[in-house]
């Protein structure tokens, strides 16, 4: 696995990450949105005190002609806004408007995303590390773009695939408190068309092959859940659960609130479930791809199989189903496998449901750059090292994350 050995630095670690990463001379491009989250400013305001100094240059995603909001949501971007001009000088801020070509312009918004930042994916400035800071983006938007950025910084038949000479790395502050607090409004009645991203479930070649689906489950998602589930009609469902959340009694509450429609609609039952742990993205990753893994051998007699992925919870969660996507995309065999997204966006989102002094983890993931050509040199140079070589989080954090893995082995 490509991420198996992986860097993600939250609360304390967070910090003294960025103080070590920036004691040398580096040339930073943040990617942000322009939005009204109140965990806007958090990473980068963490990261910029480390090292006031260093070079850096900002691009602010503008989305209000994507997007519908209420008062309280632009009064909330605005104050973000002044915010984000403290950080950064005239010259080293650029506002980037996100405006979709067609008539409906939520369906266009994945490709005007890549189409908009096609330079920053061949890195023409020459920039040595990329932060996208996905704290204010949509997953719509936050998806495509990593999706794009993976596309041109992974090389998935060198030795190290992730071994680029850029530094990519993805912030955010974790918080269901706030993403439940967010209301989302209007959701839109057809899959959203994902770029690079979704699956052609009307492909003669593998239109017989089963359908696998796996949604990544939150609260009030219940619309979303049924409206993809009656158009990708999946053979079986593995529906995936948080765990170690702070709230230890999310995922009961989840299967509380959408019980019937998961086990008795839908036909799942309790060892179909995949738990994962809320923050950590890498063992989501890990555990899909196990899942499909196991998938596949089992219905080799079908010729292949289609997996769909949906990942309608946390930010953490829905980045490790993209670096499932990428990976088993690139590896594994097309002559008996597909993998993408379904998904269904939100046309509006207000503010009027959040509180003050909301809690948030700041989470850093390393997914590109300097780490991995360390490894790999090392490894070259004795195979034995990578038993001593220690590029994950704290001890006591993997042995979480690796007990949280162990219970999420759905059948097959």
């Amino acid at each position: 696995m490509w991420w198996g050995e992986y860097n993600l630095f939250r609360q304390t670690a967070f910090d003294e990450f960025w103080h070590g990463h920036l004691q040398e001379d580096r040339k930073i491009l943040f990617i942000v949105g322009r939005g009204f989250d109140p965990r806007a400013l958090v990473s980068l305001n963490r990261i910029i005190a480390q090292r006031p100094d260093i070079d850096r240059h900002c691009i602010a995603i503008e989305m209000s002609n994507c997007f519908d909001t209420d008062g309280e949501a632009v009064r909330m971007r605005d104050t973000n806004e002044a915010g984000l001009r403290q950080l950064f000088a005239e010259d080293r801020i650029e506002i980037r408007d996100l405006t979709p070509t067609d008539t409906d312009g939520i369906r266009d918004i994945s490709r005007a995303t890549a189409h908009l930042f096609a330079d920053v994916a061949r890195n023409d400035a020459g920039f040595s590390d990329i932060v996208l800071d996905i704290s204010t983006l949509p997953r719509l938007v936050y998806l495509t773009l990593l999706n794009q950025l993976l596309g041109a910084f992974v090389r998935p038949n060198d030795q190290a695939p992730l071994a680029s000479s850029v530094n990519l790395h993805v912030v955010y502050g974790e918080s269901a408190v706030i993403d439940r607090g967010i209301s989302k409004r209007e959701v839109d009645v057809d899959l959203a068309p994902l770029a690079s991203l979704g699956i052609r479930l009307e492909e003669e070649a593998s239109h017989d092959w089963p359908k696998i689906w796996f949604p990544i489950l939150a609260e009030d998602v219940s619309e979303q859940l049924e409206r993809i589930h009656s158009r990708i009609a999946p053979d079986d469902v593995c529906p995936v659960l948080p765990l170690q959340s702070v709230d230890p009694r999310r995922g009961d509450n989840i299967i509380r609130e959408m019980g019937e429609l998961v086990f008795d609609r839908m036909a799942v039952t309790p060892r179909d479930i995949i738990f994962a742990t809320e923050w950590n993205p890498f063992q989501l990753y890990r555990s899909l791809l196990e899942a499909m893994g196991r998938y596949e051998e089992s219905l080799k007699f079908f010729g292949g199989a289609r997996f769909i992925i949906s990942p309608l919870s946390s930010k953490s969660l829905s980045i490790g189903c993209l670096l499932a996507l990428v990976e088993k995309r690139a590896k594994g065999d097309r002559a008996s496998m597909r993998v993408g997204m379904a998904h269904i966006e939100t046309r509006r989102y207000e503010a009027n449901d959040l509180g003050e002094d909301l809690p948030m983890v700041p989470i850093s993931l390393w997914l590109t750059g300097d780490c991995y050509r360390i490894r790999t040199a090392i490894e070259a140079v004795n195979p034995a090292a990578p038993e001593e070589v220690e590029l994950r989080e704290p001890e006591s954090e993997r042995e979480r994350a690796e007990e949280a893995a162990a219970a999420s082995s759905p059948r097959k």
